[in-house]
């Protein structure tokens, strides 16, 4: 809100002041001296209401992590893609994707090589009881094909599974307006036999993950 009708009134008062006898003189200045009040009061309403918009920004982030690596005879590529809204200082949410392959042998020399594709998407809640440390929660669901080629005898195997799993954690970064950064430790909660974080282990495996996003879309929520 523009407080220039205030000082176009104000403008024409004083030009009347300067016409006026010295009788109404007196009414006339504590009428100026209410619409300047006026003026600044809406002034400085229209300025905290501004900040308030400001303060109330809600971007929506995307990012995620990436994993490479392999060795001798192996090899890693996984993305995890994500999509987030900071409602607050104190909670996150978002929906996450998990694409990985892998390829390696079974053992060192060996004919027999082991090729996995996982495709997965899961929800997930950050909670931030302090500044900097967060706790994470994450359902998700992911299918896993496997194929096995034995370059000997020319033998291929293949086969595909699914696993629900609850991912839970904690985590050290950052989430604002300018975009996060992240880097966690979880678990698999659930640890079925197909999750493909068990990777064959009697164990839950540490699931240690980075990543960092950026705001793609802000909305400013209205100021009352």
């Amino acid at each position: 809100m523009s407080n220039f009708p205030f000082n176009f009134i104000l403008i024409i008062f004083l030009i009347k002041l300067l016409l006026m006898k010295k009788s109404n003189k007196i009414f006339t200045i504590l009428l100026i001296l209410s619409l300047a009040f006026l003026s600044n009061l809406a002034q400085a309403q229209n300025i905290i209401q501004t900040q308030k918009v400001l303060e109330e920004e809600k971007p929506i982030l995307f990012g995620g992590g990436l994993l490479l690596g392999g060795g001798n005879n192996s090899f890693q590529l996984g993305l995890n893609p994500e999509l987030l809204k900071s409602y607050n200082k104190y909670i996150d949410a978002g929906i996450i994707a998990n694409i990985y392959y892998s390829s390696f042998n079974i053992a060192f020399g060996s004919n027999e090589k082991i090729r996995n594709f996982q495709l997965g998407a899961g929800v997930f809640t950050r909670i931030w009881p302090v500044e900097q440390f967060f706790i994470q929660i994450q359902p998700e669901y992911n299918r896993t094909w496997t194929s096995a080629n034995n370059q000997a005898n020319g033998v291929r195997a293949s086969t595909s599974y699914g696993a629900t799993s609850i991912l839970g954690g904690i985590g050290y970064g950052k989430h604002n307006a300018d975009g996060m950064s992240y880097f966690s430790v979880m678990i698999d909660l659930l640890n079925a036999d197909q999750s493909p974080y068990k990777i064959g282990q009697a164990r839950a495996q540490p699931i240690i993950r980075a990543g960092v996003g950026f705001p793609i879309f802000r909305k400013k929520k209205k100021a009352d």
